[in-house]
Order: C-alpha cells, then sequence, then structure tokens
C-alpha cells in the first residue's frame, strides 16, 4: 500500500475545497392539487437554486408524463394506468457534483366498483336477509357508500361498508338493489354502482277490497263478471263457488235474478290459502202495470159500449115488432 506525505495530503485536501460549492443549493417541486382522480392531469414545477439556473435535472415518477409549455422545468402528469393510490414524484438536480431531490406525494387512484353482497337474494315473506354494500380494501381516502333500494327512500351516504339486517315483506318482491359509491375531489366528482341485484319474495295469497270487492251491484239483462283476483308468489290458484258449484271470474254472462247471493272465493299457493265472500245484488225493474190496466180498461170500455148500443137497438128493434104486432091484431078485430 503507498500513503502520500504530508505535503501531497494537503495539497489533494485544496484540490476537494476548491471543487466543492462555494454556495449551498436548494431543491422544489410545486404543484396544485395533490390529489387527483384517475384520468386527471398535474402540473409540476421542479426547480432549484443552483447558479448558474438550468442546471442538470429531471423528474422520476411510475405515472405517465409530458412537457408542457409552462416554461422551463413545468410538468404534466398523467394520471393514467394507476395502480397505487399513493405515488411519489422525485425533482432532482445535479449542482457542482451534488445532487438533490425533493419529493411530492400524488394520490392518484381510480373509483373502485363497489360491491354488493345479499345473503338470500330469494327469500321468504318476514325472512331477515343481510345486505352489504362495500368497495375493496385499498378503497381511496374520502370515498363514500350508500345502499340503494328501488322501493324505499335511499339510505344516507357512509364513509366505510354499509351494512343492512333486512326483513322481507310483500313490497320487496321484485324490488331493485345496487350499491354506489361516491368521491370528490376538489370540483371532480365520480359514481359507479354495482351490479343490480332482484328481490324474489315469496309469500302467501292475498285479496282486499281493491282486488275482490265484497260487494258487487249487478243489473238484470246486462253481461257482468264476478270480479275477483289474487296476489302472492307463487301465483296462487282462484276458485270461485256460489252454493257449492262452480263460478268462474273473468267471464261475462248474461244477468239474471238468480245471480243474486253469496259467493265464496278461495286462492291457495304452496305457503297458504285466503278466503274471501262477496255478495251480488241484482238489480231489477217489473214492467209498469199502468199501461196494461189503461188497455184493459180501454177494451172493457169498448166492449160495454158496444153491449150498450147493441142493447139499446136491440130494445128499439124489439119495441117496434111489438107495436107492429098489436097494430096488426087491431086491424084484425075490426068489422069488415
Amino acid at each position: 500500500m503507498r500513503w502520500c506525505n504530508l505535503p501531497a495530503c494537503a495539497f489533494a485536501g485544496m484540490l476537494l475545497a476548491l471543487c466543492a460549492p462555494t454556495t449551498p443549493f436548494e431543491v422544489r417541486v410545486v404543484g396544485t392539487p395533490s390529489e387527483v382522480g384517475y384520468g386527471g392531469t398535474l402540473l409540476l414545477n421542479c426547480s432549484s437554486t443552483c447558479p448558474p439556473p438550468g442546471g442538470p435535472g429531471g423528474l422520476e415518477t411510475p405515472l405517465s408524463k409530458e412537457w408542457v409549455g409552462g416554461g422551463p422545468g413545468w410538468v404534466s402528469v398523467r394520471l393514467w394506468n394507476v395502480t397505487q393510490p399513493r405515488s411519489d414524484v422525485l425533482c432532482y438536480f445535479s449542482c457542482q457534483g451534488r445532487r438533490k431531490v425533493a419529493t411530492f406525494t400524488v394520490l392518484a387512484y381510480d373509483l373502485p366498483q363497489p360491491l354488493l353482497a345479499i345473503s338470500r337474494p330469494n327469500a321468504t315473506q318476514q325472512e331477515p336477509v343481510a345486505i352489504e354494500c362495500s368497495a375493496s380494501p385499498s378503497r381511496p381516502p374520502g370515498l363514500r357508500l350508500r345502499l340503494c333500494h328501488s322501493r324505499r327512500p335511499p339510505q344516507p351516504w357512509h364513509e366505510g361498508p354499509v351494512r343492512l339486517r333486512l326483513v322481507l315483506a310483500e313490497e320487496d318482491d321484485g324490488a331493485e338493489l345496487r350499491c354506489e359509491a361516491q368521491l370528490s375531489l376538489g370540483n371532480w366528482t365520480r359514481r359507479r354502482s354495482s351490479a343490480t341485484v332482484t328481490l324474489h319474495v315469496a309469500y302467501q295469497p292475498r285479496m282486499d277490497d281493491g282486488s275482490c270487492p265484497p260487494r258487487q251491484n249487478w243489473t238484470e239483462g246486462q253481461d257482468e263478471t264476478l270480479r275477483c283476483s289474487a296476489r302472492g308468489n307463487p301465483p296462487p290458484q282462484l276458485e270461485c263457488t256460489k252454493d257449492g258449484d262452480p263460478f268462474p271470474t273473468g267471464v261475462l254472462r248474461p244477468v239474471t235474478r238468480a245471480h243474486a247471493g253469496t259467493y265464496r272465493c278461495q286462492a291457495t299457493n304452496p305457503l297458504g290459502t285466503a278466503v274471501r265472500s262477496v255478495t251480488v245484488w241484482v238489480h231489477y225493474q217489473d214492467p209498469d202495470p199502468l199501461p196494461l190496466v189503461l188497455a184493459v180498461l180501454g177494451v172493457l170500455g169498448t166492449l160495454l159500449s158496444i153491449a150498450a148500443i147493441y142493447r139499446l137497438y136491440h130494445r128499439k128493434t124489439k119495441i117496434r115488432r111489438y107495436r107492429l104486432r098489436q097494430r096488426q091484431r087491431q086491424l084484425e078485430m075490426r068489422p069488415l
């Protein structure tokens, strides 16, 4: 090993002192805002105090970038193909053999697809169902979720998963559920929805005053049908009878007085049976007897008039015949 003598070492130290920067320098990176949604653009400016200005420098980032015409040091960072919510952008400069770095942290993320999980999409009335609206574990900060029910008011926005225990009712049959996510960063707001799930609720037959009126008025001579229907899931089978005889609904038939009475309607599905009584009133109108009475009186009057005239004529004829015979007798009794 070769050692330098003292004068040589002193000379080397003087050279290092001459090569070292005479003034300290700083590196700055400026950008606004620091939270940008997926697909947005962020402008950054890298600068240093290294004399002379414009020393060798650059930008290191996993994000897509391109230079823009905003002056020296300005760069446009485009937030495409983001895989991590947090990205560090490094601005570096070399000045007189020394290298310094400034870090700018960017929250650059996409709005994740929300997830909707339902324990039993096909259930029975009064059966509890667990529903969860959530996002991926790496969800960005500020993400809010809510559960939407097509037949109920929407739930308020929540940070974090939304869990609901719903006791299903008849009204929930056919309802659509979805999970919504919303992310707001400054003036930028974006929403996404999960796939829609349709609830299928099985319930026993139902009949009410609207579907099967308990009192129905018919008119004799007109065509009427027994108005009665039932709802249920599975769809119930409906049978109506009168005095034990089947009487199908939805069939038009001419009304007679014999249709008046009480009908019994029964709806059945695998979950139960519903029974309802329907009273039918038949309105009818008897013929007005006055015209018939007047007609009979007219005929009787005519007959009586004819009889009176005939009797008067017959009486006069009989009187004339009597007088004629009397006259003949008087003539025969005179002497010749």
